[in-house]
């Protein structure tokens, strides 16, 4: 939720594993999915368990949880993040007709879950750009594109640096 945060277009945004921020039934009863706005979970921090009362499904009364993808998870809800995939598609269709450079800046995408990583490079096989891979540990790039090995906030700092010679 950190680009919504900073106040960047929803219709800008793909979140490829979901959102905390947006709920679905557990089970799921229905395709629906809701906003957690205004939803408070106590944690017990000793434990790190959420405390009732848990929340519940707006349709059937069961439990409701994150429309997050997690590993081998038939139950996520997809339709959110599918629509936000559409719209990067028809984005990037938009720059390859104009002829368009891109430049992919990449933050933090590691390797124990490649899926953003996998994102970036394929989406340059098919457009002309450039990356630039973020990331302390994890920051070989393909050959012909920029790996800055720092976190993410120092790392756009040098970009900065760089750009405006601070």
């Amino acid at each position: 939720g950190q680009f919504h945060k900073a106040g960047f277009d929803a219709e800008r945004i793909e979140e490829c594993h979901g959102s905390i921020h947006h709920l679905q039934c557990i089970q799921p009863c229905t395709d629906q999915i809701w906003t957690e706005e205004g939803l408070i979970v106590n944690v017990d921090e000793i434990k790190f368990e959420a405390e009732n009362p848990l929340p519940g499904c707006k349709n059937c009364c069961n439990l409701s949880r994150p429309n997050v993808l997690m590993f081998g998870d038939s139950n996520w809800i997809s339709q959110r993040t599918d629509e936000q995939s559409l719209n990067l598609q028809k984005w990037l269709q938009k720059i390859k007709t104009e002829k368009g450079n891109l430049v992919i800046i990449e933050l933090g995408a590691g390797l124990s879950v490649p899926t953003v990583r996998r994102t970036s490079e394929s989406i340059l096989k098919s457009i002309k750009g450039i990356l630039i891979r973020i990331n302390p540990i994890d920051y070989k790039v393909p050959s012909g594109n920029i790996s800055i090995p720092f976190g993410a906030l120092e790392g756009i700092k040098k970009i900065l640096n760089k750009l405006y010679d601070f």
